[in-house]
């Protein structure tokens, strides 16, 4: 009694089960069903989350024209992968926009092709409502 009036308690507490640090997000047949938009910097695009691992991009995609580069002019990680992903699907690309439906495995594929990353892309992929494909996929 007196050990516990000075902050030492003679019972266990049950120890706190920890959130985890990122958000998991998962796909559903409705969310299938859904196109979702992306209007930031100077890409836009229409996007469609068709099955677990498989994003479609729709053609007619405007992509952001150049990398930003680092303060002292290199690439960061999200440039190169974005250039990466871009040189993969040169054929269906013409003038900054898709020619063609292009399938990625994500959503943040979609954002490092469309705009470089630098940003979170679950939450600037929004249906005609607004409401973002993480609202949407987020358990």
């Amino acid at each position: 009694m007196v050990l516990s009036r000075f902050g030492y308690p003679l019972t266990k507490s049950a120890p706190v089960k920890a959130k985890p640090a990122k958000t998991r997000h998962r796909w559903t047949k409705a969310v299938s069903q859904i196109e979702f938009t992306v209007a930031t910097r100077e890409a836009q695009g229409t996007a469609i989350w068709q099955k677990r691992k498989e994003m479609l991009l729709k053609a007619g995609a405007q992509l952001w024209p150049t990398a930003p580069l680092n303060k002292d002019g290199s690439f960061d990680f999200a440039a190169k992968m974005g250039t990466h992903l871009r040189n993969e699907h040169a054929a269906q690309i013409q003038d900054n926009q898709t020619t063609e439906d292009i399938i990625f495995k994500s959503v943040n594929e979609i954002g490092l092709f469309l705009y470089f990353g630098g940003t979170n892309s679950w939450l600037e992929l929004c249906d005609t409502n607004g409401r973002s494909i993480d609202d949407w996929t987020k358990i």
